[in-house]
C-alpha cells in the first residue's frame, strides 16, 4: 500500500511541474510579444520622427 502511495505522490508532483512549466513557458512568450510590440512601437515613432526633421529642413 505505501508503494502506491508514493507512485501516487510522484504522479501528482510531475503533473503539477508540467502544468508549472506550460505556464511559465507561456509568460515568457507573452512576454516576448509585448517586448516586440513596444519595440516597434520605439522603431515607428523614431523612424516618424526623423521624417518629421527631413520635412522640416525642407528635404520633401
Amino acid at each position: 500500500m505505501a508503494e502506491q502511495e508514493i507512485k501516487d505522490v510522484t504522479e501528482i508532483i510531475s503533473q503539477l511541474s508540467e502544468a508549472s512549466m506550460a505556464d511559465t513557458i507561456g509568460l515568457m512568450m507573452q512576454n516576448a510579444i509585448t517586448i516586440q510590440h513596444s519595440m516597434q512601437t520605439v522603431t515607428n515613432a523614431s523612424i516618424s520622427s526623423s521624417c518629421a526633421l527631413i520635412l522640416s529642413k525642407g528635404g520633401g
